[in-house]
């Protein structure tokens, strides 16, 4: 696939703008972006070690264990995420070493920085081509012909799917996506991945085997905690940049061809929610802010806040969408929306089949 056209008038005069904007100004990571990152990795730490070496009550230690799968959550936004764009720092041992986060977490960061960074922000909710859009299992994200019955219970059941996101990730995914990469797959990228994978069940289940007086389903049971919590969220954030009501979902012509510039298109097929909160901002590393992360993936998300009023003006002035809902449960709901609306086209298509067979 390529797009219509290599650049546009309003990627000329919203880079040039920017550009303006950071002149005098370094394009990664801010000293609140890093005073965010840096506690959510406290946090996390924090959370394991007490989990691992304290011998809590049940009632205490169920919500710990969902709070650190939060704050893992935390660290793959404002730490991993930034840092496998090489947006995190100007210096590539210290991207390097922060993408790593993303291996503890169980998710590869060299999966992530092909099928995310190549893929994902280049071919943004194209059917068949995002990757984001065809998650694994019984998940539908856009209406397909070849849906089966299940799920037009979808709106039912997705909610809890979300949750076995990282347990798929880390079990499943990154083996699929090694499998899926174009090209030849080098003994590198399988002992990356593997490492990656090693190291994070060796933190996550082998070292609290070794030194927590806890039995092994406890262990076990923490764990499915911790992952369920950082799977949810972050299945949830993503979802809410590309599938809510308003995003398009474009498809190339016959010869290939996609009809925007490469900036058009993200307009069209991205959104914003809540991008006047703080809080919202720093939870989500700057995710809020999608629509200016996909223009500009290099800039850490520290900057977002200040360049939303630029894109948004240009885009007005060239007459090009800038999605964006107010808040984060207006993106919820218009997200659950998109998956029950999903769900009835569903249920429709195997009413017809059956009544024409």
């Amino acid at each position: 696939m390529r797009f219509e056209q290599s650049s546009s008038a309003f990627r000329t005069e919203l880079t040039r703008r920017v550009d303006q904007y950071f002149q005098g100004r370094s394009r990664h990571a801010t000293g609140s972006a890093w005073a965010v990152g840096l506690l959510s990795l406290v946090l996390t730490a924090a959370g394991w070690a007490a989990l691992v070496f304290l011998l809590l009550p049940w009632w205490l230690a169920v919500p710990l264990s969902l709070a650190t799968g939060f704050c893992i959550a935390q660290v793959g936004f404002n730490v991993g995420h930034d840092a496998i764009h090489g947006a995190l720092s100007s210096r590539r041992w210290v991207n390097a070493l922060f993408s790593r986060s993303f291996d503890l977490m169980g998710a590869s960061s060299r999966m992530w920085a092909w099928a995310h960074n190549a893929i994902h922000h280049t071919f943004t909710n194209v059917p068949g081509a995002d990757h984001d859009l065809e998650p694994a299992g019984l998940l539908h994200l856009y209406k397909k012909p070849d849906a089966p019955w299940i799920v037009r219970f979808q709106h039912v059941y997705a909610w809890p799917l979300y949750g076995l996101t990282m347990l798929s990730w880390v079990f499943l995914k990154d083996f699929v996506q090694l499998q899926e990469r174009p090209g030849k797959v080098t003994v590198r990228d399988v002992v990356d991945v593997v490492a990656g994978k090693l190291a994070h069940l060796t933190l996550w289940l082998v070292v609290p085997l070794l030194v927590s007086a806890r039995p092994w389903w406890q262990i076990a049971m923490g764990y499915v905690l911790v992952m369920a919590a950082t799977g949810f969220t972050a299945a949830v954030v993503f979802q809410l940049a590309h599938v809510v009501e308003g995003p398009a979902l474009p498809s190339p012509d016959a010869s290939g061809t996609l009809a925007d510039d490469f900036f058009v298109h993200q307009l069209r097929t991205t959104a914003n929610f809540a991008p006047g909160n703080a809080l919202a901002t720093a939870l989500t590393g700057g995710l809020n802010h999608q629509v200016e992360h996909h223009l500009f993936p290099r800039v850490s998300h520290g900057h977002y806040p200040a360049l939303a009023p630029i894109v948004e003006a240009c885009a007005k002035e060239f007459g090009v969408p800038y999605h964006v809902n107010a808040t984060f449960f207006s993106a919820l709901a218009s997200h659950a929306r998109i998956i029950h609306g999903v769900a009835r086209a569903s249920a429709v298509e195997n009413e017809i089949s059956h009544a024409a067979a």
